[in-house]
């Protein structure tokens, strides 16, 4: 439940408000669990002197606390795994995991946990779909240092947070350190894994998510596209790929449907899981030129909470 007393200094230059807010989250959480400990204490001794809207008010401080340590303590920690059928005639298994954020909130100690994970797996090949980082708080080659342990092959693409947007200058260490680990970058090219080719591409965030390294994959092969933000989802042609795939959503992090429709409206349309390909709407905009499948990923950014979200290995059989 308690995370690595380490984080204490980033380990690359970024801003120093976001890094104090960051540890001010992190370690201010503890006190939540103080202050339960207080106030059953003292339910214990006063409870029956206390009048009655005394006592509603340490069950509902009680309430509160319990739900605050389960979404900061509880369900971050798990490893669920979610299994889907795609239907796509490709004789191939995959696991798709994305937005790891290893740094200030989680470690290597967690990701050794999603490598032993996934090792229990039958699947042909992992792709990671960006987002390694988040604050990171020990140089990237010991932080994906668990990678090395994999017995599939891994596959990736950067994401905003590993691009500087949000976050500390990363992108080149990165690409140092994910080679250095036994993850191979496939960010503007493709690689031939038997049933199907994988293409990468860049960041939405940076403009680095053109369709380019589509256009120049050779025929023959269904094409399956990796990248991080659904959206780049819009810049492929119809029919271009048999499958794209993406996180970056967290499927909300904190889900609450009526905070989701409020506050994050965009989010709706790319929410989670799989989306067949569809035709261009009414207005001539193509919404999903093709079958799209987003995973909600197994780390947090900006606060180190989830709630009815929990962190997900997406195994998808393409056959």
């Amino acid at each position: 439940m308690f995370d690595s007393f380490t984080g204490l200094t980033p380990a690359y230059p970024t801003a120093h408000a976001v890094w104090l807010g960051a540890l001010i989250v992190k370690w201010g959480s503890y006190l939540v669990l103080l202050l339960a400990a207080v106030a059953i204490w003292r339910a214990l001794l006063h409870w029956r002197r206390w009048s009655g809207w005394r006592r509603a008010a340490v069950a509902v401080v009680l309430a509160g606390c319990t739900l605050f340590s389960y979404m900061r303590f509880v369900e971050p920690r798990w490893i669920t795994v979610h299994q889907t059928a795609l239907h796509l005639g490709i004789p191939a298994r995959v696991a798709l995991v994305s937005d790891l954020h290893l740094g200030v909130f989680k470690g290597p100690d967690y990701l050794q946990r999603v490598v032993a994970r996934l090792n229990e797996l039958d699947v042909d090949a992992v792709l990671v779909a960006g987002d390694h980082t988040y604050l990171p708080d020990r140089p990237l080659v010991e932080l994906l240092a668990p990678w090395k342990g994999s017995r599939h092959p891994v596959y990736s693409v950067p994401g905003n947070h590993d691009e500087q947007h949000p976050g500390p200058p990363l992108a080149q260490a990165l690409r140092l350190a994910l080679p250095a680990n036994g993850v191979t970058p496939v960010e503007f090219t493709h690689v031939d894994l038997g049933p199907f080719v994988l293409v990468g591409l860049g960041d939405r965030f940076v403009g680095q998510d053109g369709s380019q390294p589509v256009k120049a994959v050779p025929l023959g092969k269904p094409i399956v596209v990796l990248f991080h933000n659904p959206e780049s989802v819009r810049n492929l042609a119809p029919g271009s790929a048999s499958l794209a795939l993406a996180g970056h959503t967290h499927g909300g992090q904190i889900r609450i449907e009526w905070l989701l429709q409020a506050y994050v409206p965009g989010l709706l349309e790319y929410d989670r899981g799989f989306y067949p390909a569809q035709p261009p709407a009414p207005n001539g905009k193509t919404r999903w030129p093709v079958p799209l499948f987003i995973t909600t990923g197994l780390g947090e950014s900006h606060l180190p909470l989830r709630l009815a979200i929990p962190p997900v290995i997406d195994v998808l059989d393409l056959r």
